[in-house]
């Protein structure tokens, strides 16, 4: 069973990608080799794959030190330590040297999916937005100074605007409220700031204004306001706080806020594409048992753990008793329909949470027996042969008229210097040792001859 994704699903997820309307990158973890731009991702800087050895060339495209040794510190945390669930990289706002020298500001964050063996990487260009927040800054400070001049900016500004005081009170908003929230000015500035805030959302909301009140000269809010149709929208909001023109001390903060649904949204469907792409990697597709990739991983760590309740272990390996003529007399759909029914059983007859079956290939399957010993795993293999047989499945080339299992029996102890490799092929040993009795019947590896039920 390949470690990837199926070439259709891989295809299909190109394709997801180089629609999307953000910049989207592609690494490997195991050799950090970026695999993937897609079409928004070279409109934004310029570049193709072709461009870079790897990530940290990419990295080098960051002309501001703190923001390179940032963005750099953040992968590397998972590039040094690649095992566990998928890890999110939080959104950093960097600036990067474009192919043809220009510099853009953009917001970066990723995912990293252990499992599949890669990083994902997102871009969003706000170059616009920070040139928009630079010279709503300077009109600002020029409003200080005088007031008709900022008036004339919060009635102009495409984005929502709003001025509160240090107390709390919202002393005005942009008109661009409307085409965000769906209410006017003045129906916006009645109503109570809890009652606009997706409640879940509310304590990040008061975090970000508490931050500019103690003293930060700007925090950010990322969560979801009321529409007027009773709907949330996802929003980002920067919060700065401007000064008393005459005291020069802070007087209050404007809130400039933007709506992000649509990039919300975006972000959540690459989440689901990545959760499928990794499950994907590790699972078989025919029947959704996991696939040798993932045996492998759980039966090394297994091989790790000897300070269990027991130190023994057994593996079986299975196979379909004549399954080529099988599916050469009932057809390829039948032997597919077949092998479900088959992993559906061996599924269910796990005893413990940490037993752990697998499609190792064809029509040959492998179960991890965690602290068990021979004796519980003779009885787990005896189970299986009864409950296949039970299945009753048509089989004109066995002998019994049914479909029948082989099974392979190999038992020892976790230690230190246990070899995985050695267990298995004990396993493998057995079960040929199996089909060569006569099939339908498992045998049990003793170091020497095998023993046979």
């Amino acid at each position: 069973m390949s470690n990837s994704a199926s070439p259709q699903n891989s295809q299909a997820l190109w394709i997801a990608l180089d629609a999307m309307p953000v910049g989207v990158s592609w690494a490997t973890l195991h050799d950090q080799k970026i695999v993937f731009m897609n079409r928004m991702c070279t409109e934004i800087f310029g570049y193709v794959v072709e461009d870079f050895t790897d990530i940290s060339s990419w990295v080098q495209k960051y002309p501001n030190p703190e923001e390179r040794e940032l963005a750099w510190t953040r992968w590397r945390e998972y590039f040094e330590h690649p095992d566990g669930d998928e890890f999110p990289i939080e959104p950093m706002e960097l600036s990067i040297t474009c192919k043809d020298g220009t510099v853009k500001t953009v917001i970066h964050s990723g995912i990293v999916l252990p499992d599949a063996g890669w990083a994902l990487a997102t871009f969003i260009d706000i170059t616009k937005r920070k040139q928009n927040e630079l010279l709503l800054r300077q009109a600002e400070e020029r409003a200080r100074q005088n007031e008709a001049i900022y008036r004339t900016l919060l009635e102009h500004s495409q984005d929502m605007v709003l001025l509160i005081s240090l107390d709390g009170l919202r002393r005005d908003v942009s008109p661009a409220v409307e085409q965000i929230t769906g209410w006017t000015k003045e129906e916006y500035l009645k109503l109570p700031i809890r009652s606009l805030v997706y409640p879940d959302d509310m304590a990040l909301l008061e975090e970000a204004t508490r931050a500019v009140k103690m003293g930060m000269l700007s925090s950010c809010y990322r969560g979801r306001i009321m529409h007027k149709d009773g709907s949330y929208r996802w929003v980002e909001a920067l919060l700065q706080t401007y000064d008393d023109p005459v005291t020069k001390q802070p007087a209050g903060y404007t809130v400039t806020m933007d709506d992000i649904s649509e990039q919300k949204r975006q972000e959540e469907m690459l989440t689901s594409l990545n959760r499928k792409l990794s499950e994907d990697a590790t699972h078989d597709a025919l029947t959704g048992l996991p696939n040798r990739r993932l045996f492998n991983e759980a039966f090394a760590r297994e091989m790790q753990q000897p300070l269990r309740n027991s130190s023994q272990i057994a593996l079986l390996m299975l196979d379909i008793d004549r399954f080529k003529q099988y599916n050469d007399s009932y057809g390829h759909l039948a032997g597919d329909e077949c092998l479900k029914a088959v992993s559906s059983t061996l599924a269910k007859s796990l005893r413990k949470e940490m037993d752990v079956v697998a499609r190792f290939g064809g029509e040959e399957f492998v179960i991890l027996l965690p602290a068990t010993d021979c004796n519980g795993a003779e009885m787990v293999a005896n189970n299986i042969l009864q409950a296949i047989r039970s299945l009753e499945i048509p089989h004109i080339g066995s002998s019994r008229g049914i479909l029948t299992l082989s099974i392979g029996v190999a038992c020892g102890e976790v230690t230190s210097t246990a070899d995985p490799e050695q267990l298995l092929s004990q396993a493998d040993t057995a079960l040929y040792h199996s089909k060569e009795s006569g099939r339908d019947r498992y045998s049990i590896f003793q170091g020497g001859p095998e023993m046979s039920t």
